[in-house]
């Protein structure tokens, strides 16, 4: 099967899409759990303690280590 150049470039496009849409959601979640609406509202270690958790939990399509 053949895939031209221009559909490729679409497929690509709507699997970053979906994957920032994905993140977006999780990161919500993430400052839900944290009891907050921005990182911004944390302080210092609860700051660090955040990140730490998305950078932890957050498992997406094209992420690597």
């Amino acid at each position: 099967m053949k895939i031209s150049k221009s559909r490729l470039k679409e497929i690509i496009k709507t699997i970053i899409k979906e994957e920032k849409t994905a993140y977006q959601e999780f990161f919500k979640k993430a400052l839900s759990k944290f009891g907050v609406d921005s990182p911004a509202e944390l302080d210092g270690d609860k700051k660090s303690e955040f990140f730490d958790y998305v950078d932890k939990n957050w498992q997406g399509e094209t992420e690597t280590d």
